[in-house]
Parts: structure tokens; sequence; C-alpha cells
């Protein structure tokens, strides 16, 4: 009945740095734009940038968290000097893993937390 993941949302209170960002940091190509949203199409997945006022109570906890979404790469090594290259925030070096992969966290500018992720190699 359910099919794959179509869409991911990320908050923020600084739509437009954000979206920049995304755009200019990690090479994200918006393909839909309105007010106050960016649709990027990934290789499939949609992830939607949408704007919050941030003095709005329900907008509380929504922006600046850990959001649990990860980025394959092949060489997360290379992949880490490049993104930092263009300012990326990192909470620290890439880490190798007990599972024989890789993680490195990153923040966007409204301090979302994404996960950069180099999977073993498989034989």
């Amino acid at each position: 009945m359910l099919n794959a993941i179509d869409a991911i949302r990320i908050f923020s209170g600084d739509f437009e740095e954000t979206r920049d960002f995304f755009v200019n940091a990690l090479g994200f190509v918006i393909g839909f734009e309105g007010e106050g949203v960016a649709v990027y199409d990934l290789a499939g997945t949609k992830l939607i940038l949408e704007e919050l006022d941030l003095s709005e109570p329900e907008a509380a906890g929504m922006v600046g968290r850990f959001t649990g979404i990860s980025f394959a790469v092949d060489d997360i090594d290379t992949a880490y000097k490049d993104l930092k290259a263009k300012g990326v925030h990192f909470e620290g070096k890439p880490e190798r893993e007990e599972w024989g992969g890789a993680l490195a966290h990153f923040r966007d500018p409204a301090n979302n937390v994404f996960t950069l992720v180099q999977y073993p190699q498989q034989n």
C-alpha cells in the first residue's frame, strides 16, 4: 500500500539563508519555489524547506533539531573536506563506526542537524 518516502520537510526561521545554503553549499537544485517553501528533488525523494514564524508557539521545537536525515556518500573524507571548504559547519570530523561505515554530522543555518554516511564496501 505504501510506496517509497516521497518527501521530507525541514523547517527554518530564516528561509532565505537556509534556502541559499542548500543551493550554494550542498549543490541542491530547486525544483519548485513558492512563498516560504522550496522543494529540492534529490534522486526521487523531495526535501522540502518550509519557513516558520519563530514567534508562533507551534514553531517551538521544529527548528534546530536532529533531523535523522542521512546523505549517502562514496568517500566521506572527500565530501567532508569539500563541504567544509564551502562553509558547512560540522560537529566533528568523520568517525568510523563499529558496523564498518562512517558518519559526520553537520548543521544548516537554521541549526538543523543532518548526517553524511559512508556505508562499508561490499565485496
